[in-house]
């Protein structure tokens, strides 16, 4: 008799489910005969990629997500499995991407009165009040699996959940009785039957006002940050950034490729607190409201546009606005052009144009400047100048970034060169770990392209990399992971003598903030069957990327660690 597993993964796979991140545990191992038995008959099932650890699992689910994979799973052990996923439950909630969890869940059931049930200890110890409450902060959508449901229609809904704007994590726990149950012969609706909401659009009225606003100002500025989560976006974004002569900023904060990194409009146009008109598109916390130089003036016209104009899913959020419009990003921007067409008149035009010409001078300005600081910058230990240089000419368009860089990061993103929608993510909170899983799955979406991790040392050991070099390894996902070694946290260090100038820390020097000297990535590459090599020499540091980028598309994972200052 056909086990529930059976009707799971069949609603999974009709759902869009291709891969399944899988760690091991007596009550997800239903997946595996489950899958392993699809295979053997010819029959569809999503790939089944073992993690050695559950935060690399979680995180290769947005990675995959992030890079056009679509919707992924991962399953694992019970409380303690999920609870491994760590700080990925904080990056979920902030990315915007559809992930499914399958949380195995212990049995009930009295010894040998079911298949499935207690037959260990363990059972009783490993049963919390409940599952979900645990995670229910990170989670748009949860269910605890029952005998009396459906199965199939469980996961069509969570899929349903998941893949609507905005994106988020749905997640079902599975009894282990309860999945290893007879399945009940019950039709069910797939995702698709179920349906998804149509994309939103803006309201005509506040679009056609928001237009003349922006031809009127003299110095318009749009803050962004993860517009790109949507391709389309890309090209609609610069197209009204070169209409509108409209200055671009992501206030220190990346997520996505919103604009080409090189425009000439983007970081180059003046300080927010000179803006008269500022739209903010896509992103949650635009800029700290203290009234100086880096937030607008309270003069200053606001207008938020995107899905979630309210930042509903944080609880207090000051910053003010004078329109905010509810929409598909894409559909706002298409109507936004066309608003802005109309509304332009030949002085409004002429002045735009004027703003764009400008940005182009000054773009051309920064760029030579920050490639001469970079050629120039000290060699030993490396300058992080060089390393973001070095890596900026490696990588061609079709190239996947990944940034999880930290106090480096400004330097990364200066030297990216990519224009390309979807070729730049980074993660969307504050949870470090999040790039080597990421950088697996997005290798799995997208195995045709070369993926790279920038990272800084402290969060790159944060995310189990070991574990994800040896899925990389396994699964045929190699990527590149370029290490910033300093040894040592911004946080423990350059925070502490912020705020605690000449203070009792500093004078210790730094003790918490400081691991020096580091663990050897490049080694641990190495025992995880990949490659590595660490540098300390600015002259060496071209070669070493070159190499390791080679031995990615030669099929092993590859790290370079380089020392720097």
């Amino acid at each position: 008799m056909a086990e529930v597993a059976e009707p799971l993964v069949d609603a999974m796979v009709a759902g869009g489910v291709r891969v399944l991140f899988f760690a091991s545990g007596s009550d997800v191992m239903v997946f595996q005969e489950e899958i392993a038995r699809r295979e053997a008959h010819g029959l569809p099932a999503p790939r089944l990629v073992p993690v050695l650890h559950e935060t690399v699992g979680l995180n290769a689910a947005m990675g995959f997500a992030m890079a056009g994979g679509g919707v992924a799973a991962v399953a694992a052990h019970v409380d303690v499995g999920t609870l491994n996923m760590g700080a990925a439950w904080h990056t979920l909630r902030r990315c915007g991407e559809p992930v499914l969890i399958l949380a195995g869940s212990p049995p009930t059931s009295e010894p040998g009165v079911r298949r499935g049930g207690r037959d260990h200890p363990v059972y009783w110890l490993q049963e919390p009040v409940d599952q979900r409450t645990l995670f229910q902060p990170y989670l748009k959508w949860g269910w605890r699996l029952s005998s009396f449901d459906n199965p199939g229609l469980v996961v069509s809904r969570a899929l349903q959940i998941a893949r609507s704007e905005p994106c988020g994590a749905a997640m079902v726990t599975l009894p282990r009785d309860v999945v290893m149950g007879q399945a009940p012969d019950l039709p069910y609706p797939d995702t698709g039957r179920l349906g998804l909401p149509a994309p939103t659009h803006p309201d005509p009225e506040a679009i056609s006002r928001l237009a003349r606003l922006i031809a009127d100002a003299d110095c318009p500025v749009i803050v962004t940050g993860a517009s790109g989560r949507d391709p389309r976006t890309v090209p609609l974004l610069t197209e009204l950034v070169e209409l509108a002569g409209a200055w671009v900023t992501e206030s220190g904060w990346r997520e996505r490729l919103n604009i080409s990194s090189r425009h000439p409009m983007l970081a180059t146009g003046p300080a927010l607190g000179a803006a008269d008109m500022v739209l903010v598109v896509d992103r949650h916390i635009p800029w700290v409201p203290d009234g100086g130089p880096d937030a607008p003036p309270e003069d200053a016209t606001v207008a938020w546009l995107g899905r979630d104009v309210l930042v509903a899913d944080v609880p207090i959020v000051e910053h003010p606005a004078d329109l905010r419009i509810p929409c598909t990003t894409a559909n706002g921007l298409a109507a936004l052009i066309a608003a802005l067409r109309d509304a332009h008149t030949p002085v409004t035009r002429r002045r735009a144009q004027a703003r764009l010409a400008e940005g182009r001078r000054r773009r051309t300005a920064l760029d030579t400047r920050q490639d001469a600081e970079a050629i120039a910058a000290p060699g030993s230990p490396v300058d992080p100048r060089r390393v973001a240089y070095e890596l900026g000419l490696l990588l061609g368009d079709d190239a996947i970034l990944l940034d999880e860089a930290v106090s480096n990061a400004p330097h990364v993103r200066a030297h990216h060169r990519g224009g390309r929608p979807g070729s730049f993510f980074a993660q969307s909170g504050s949870a470090g770990g999040w790039g080597s899983g990421a950088a697996l799955g997005a290798k799995l979406a997208a195995p045709e392209r070369d993926i790279v991790l920038a990272s800084g040392d402290g969060f790159y050991w944060f995310g189990s990399p070991g574990a994800a070099l040896w899925t990389a390894r396994h699964a045929g996902a190699p990527y590149l992971a370029v290490v910033f070694v300093n040894g040592r946290y911004s946080t423990g260090t350059v925070q502490a003598s912020h705020f605690y100038p000449g203070g009792y820390a500093e004078a210790a020097g730094f003790p918490g903030g400081v691991f020096d000297p580091p663990p050897d990535y490049a080694a641990e590459a190495a025992a995880a069957g990949g490659w590595g090599r660490y540098v300390d020499d600015a002259d060496q540091v071209a070669q070493a990327l070159r190499e390791g980028l080679a031995r990615t598309r030669e099929g092993a994972p590859a790290v370079v660690a380089v020392r720097v200052r």
